[in-house]
């Protein structure tokens, strides 16, 4: 409707002569061609197909034009600036992606067809679409921007607590967390304190799920009753309630943790930065470019090392390389020639010292090694025995037990 009050406004500003111009212009050498095709997937398809070379629509702009059409003439203006200021606020890729998520909200189901068809099909936005637009996407938009931006705005030290557990649900790696996220906090945009307690337990939740490497049906399953809980005001913090970690899921998550947690790919770095924060004095936020993650005792000691004086077995040496205790954080990447060092050696490395063959000696570098509290831990140490890593070992995992409540 807009574009149509467009044109119709340039051309009353045309005379006589030029509109007839413009008519000739388009009897002669314009063609209208009518494309009819079974259903609105197909037709989609051929008009991505014919408007390759501009911007193709997207499913949000084609529900777009489903819900503003049915909205009264006289509103359409104001429900059109709506959406559109919602959509340049969190920018068009995410804007899609909000939608993805409004509608795990009222399906609480796996996407089983394209996201246009189940909207049309379940969630059929054009019925009531004022209210899906001031009900949903108005409130689930503003959420998604506080949740992925980490700024919510309220009491201080709340806030704090809330921004904080956004950034860590936003390392995990997965986006199955964020429509329950979404819900519980349009409903509570106003009460920190309820904000500071869920999102405490989703981080937990969310963390528990990858580590444990649950699937997606897995996943999906789990926030689709949370989403029912939220809605029904459900106790959320009852021993029964989706948003808590099961006994059993909290004895595999500690059996995990306790094993070769090097080894994990997926949930490593997480894990670590997690337990990094605990020791952190005051609020650590990890803004990186590159975080590496470093064995202390090395993956492939050196024969004349003496690693293999402390470390005398094969076996012994696997018992305790891939460990939670084992493990350093450094900002950027170390010479790999220092991988293999002793102790001492790889202190040096550690603390921005670097080997130069010419001089044979160690110079200042330019690592830049952030002073994570992890590794600031290993500095402290005057050598690294077996008995160092059981004890960081057991001290790790007892503030991993404690900071998920496992």
């Amino acid at each position: 409707m807009c574009n149509a009050r467009y044109f119709s406004n340039e051309l009353k500003k045309l005379d006589e002569h030029q509109l007839e111009k413009f008519a000739g212009y388009i009897v002669k050498s314009c063609y209208l061609v009518v494309v009819s095709t079974p259903d609105f997937d197909s037709a989609y398809r051929i008009f991505s197909t014919l408007n390759s070379r501009g911007l193709e629509l997207s499913p949000t702009d084609i529900l777009k034009s489903d819900i503003i059409g049915v909205i009264h003439e006289s509103q359409q203006e104001k429900y059109t600036k709506i959406w559109e200021d919602k959509e340049t606020n969190l920018g068009r890729e995410i804007f899609q992606e909000l939608f993805s998520h409004i509608r795990m909200i009222y399906t609480k189901t796996k996407l089983r067809e394209k996201i246009l068809k189940e909207f049309r099909k379940f969630i059929k936005p054009e019925e009531n679409p004022k209210e899906f637009i001031d009900d949903g996407v108005q409130p689930y938009s503003d959420a998604l921007d506080v949740i992925k931006n980490a700024n919510y705005l309220n009491s201080d030290e709340d806030a704090r607590i809330v921004n904080s557990m956004f950034r860590w649900l936003n390392r995990i790696d997965n986006f199955d967390w964020i429509p329950p996220a979404i819900l519980y906090l349009s409903r509570n945009d106003n009460n920190p304190n309820n904000l500071k307690q869920f999102f405490t337990y989703l981080e937990r939740l969310a963390a528990g799920l990858m580590i444990l490497r649950a699937d997606i049906n897995e996943r999906i399953g789990r926030y689709a009753k949370l989403l029912t809980a939220i809605e029904t005001n459900a106790d959320l913090y009852a021993s029964d309630s989706p948003l808590q970690l099961t006994s059993a899921e909290k004895v595999a998550i500690i059996k995990t943790l306790d094993g070769d947690l090097y080894l994990m790919k997926r949930i490593r770095l997480y894990v670590l930065l997690r337990l990094d924060s605990t020791l952190f004095d005051g609020e650590a936020i990890y803004n990186y470019k590159i975080i590496t993650i470093e064995h202390i005792l090395p993956q492939n000691p050196s024969a004349d090392s003496t690693w293999l004086k402390l470390f005398p077995t094969e076996y012994e040496r696997n018992s305790y390389v891939h460990r939670l205790g084992n493990l350093a954080l450094l900002s950027n990447k170390m010479n790999p020639a220092a991988q293999n060092f002793d102790f001492d050696q790889k202190k040096n490395v550690f603390q921005n010292l670097r080997f130069d063959k010419k001089k044979d000696a160690y110079v200042k570098g330019t690592l830049g090694i952030v002073p994570f509290s992890l590794t600031i831990q290993a500095l402290q140490e005057s050598e690294w025995t077996p008995e160092v890593i059981s004890k960081r070992q057991v001290d790790f995992l007892e503030r991993l037990k404690q900071t998920w409540r496992l």
